[in-house]
């Protein structure tokens, strides 16, 4: 369940269930350049402390990664104080400056999506002069059998008592079988494109549990080589870049537990497997 801080919206007020994990935050930067963005270590410790006055179990919890995003944010005024802002959004008829077939949606957040498409397709539509009925708040999307495999707070054991015992595990932290991996790689699989792990990260929560990917990328992409989709170096090339993206949020949360596993993370991937000999390769994704 969701627990927030009755006050007016502030930073770190709220703390929110995600799948197996909780999210604590929020915090609100100004930035100069949404291309260069990172959480801050002091954002960092004022949140946890924040959460803490709420749940004391936070002292002493482990976490996992930090991460932070742009939000536009839409203001009639010069107002310096950003919490005072709406989270709404505004659709922009750019005909207004002089420039027709423009428009902009901007502002809004990831509950109002649908909504905000909505209402620039409406406006494209009619622009067009094409009259029909938005339906998408009336049909729900169709059901994913492939978004089913986390069940949060499942140990590995009680998750495979219910299930077929060679559907082997391949991510334990959330509980991401083979069967699921082999439905990914079927829809990612094309002529310009391979299941590589940051496709299948970027579709399941592959790498997102508290070994943050320490495993299960051994595990997958052995098993991607076992199923011809990936030849030759490609298997420590996309290791390295999968965790290297894991690796972004952790470096800002490495203390206590945290920066035992780090250890343990280094040690598998260095001093195994050399990662950290590999030259880097900008073609291929790897920084």
């Amino acid at each position: 369940q969701v627990i927030n801080r009755l006050r007016q919206a502030a930073d770190a007020d709220i703390i929110v269930p995600g799948g197996t994990v909780s999210i604590l935050g929020t915090t609100s930067e100004r930035v100069d350049s949404p291309d260069v963005i990172y959480p801050e270590i002091q954002e960092v410790d004022f949140i946890i402390d924040e959460c803490a006055a709420m749940m004391p179990i936070l002292n002493d919890c482990r976490y996992i990664r930090a991460y932070c995003g742009v939000r536009p944010l839409v203001s009639a005024a010069n107002n310096p104080d950003d919490r005072s802002i709406s989270r709404g959004f505004v659709l922009i008829d750019h005909a207004d400056v002089g420039c027709e077939n423009l428009f902009t949606i901007t502002g809004g957040k990831l509950t109002t999506y649908r909504l905000m498409a909505e209402k620039t397709a409406n406006r494209v539509c009619a622009f067009l002069g094409i009259h029909a009925n938005c339906k998408t708040r009336e049909l729900p999307l169709p059901a994913s059998d492939s978004g089913q495999w986390t069940e949060p707070g499942r140990a590995p054991r009680t998750w495979l008592e219910n299930k077929d015992p060679d559907d082997l595990l391949l991510c334990e932290c959330e509980m991401v079988p083979q069967s699921a991996i082999n439905t990914l790689i079927h829809s990612i699989e094309s002529p310009t494109k391979k299941p590589l792990l940051k496709a299948l990260g970027l579709r399941s929560r592959v790498g997102k549990g508290p070994c943050q990917g320490t495993f299960c990328s051994q595990r997958i992409a052995a098993y991607l080589y076992d199923t011809q989709n990936m030849l030759g170096s490609e298997g420590l090339d996309t290791v390295k870049a999968f965790l290297q993206e894991r690796w972004r949020g952790q470096h800002p949360m490495l203390w206590d537990q945290a920066l035992a596993q780090a250890e343990l993370f280094e040690t598998l991937h260095c001093n195994l497997f050399g990662l950290e000999l590999i030259e880097d390769d900008p073609a291929k994704g790897v920084q």
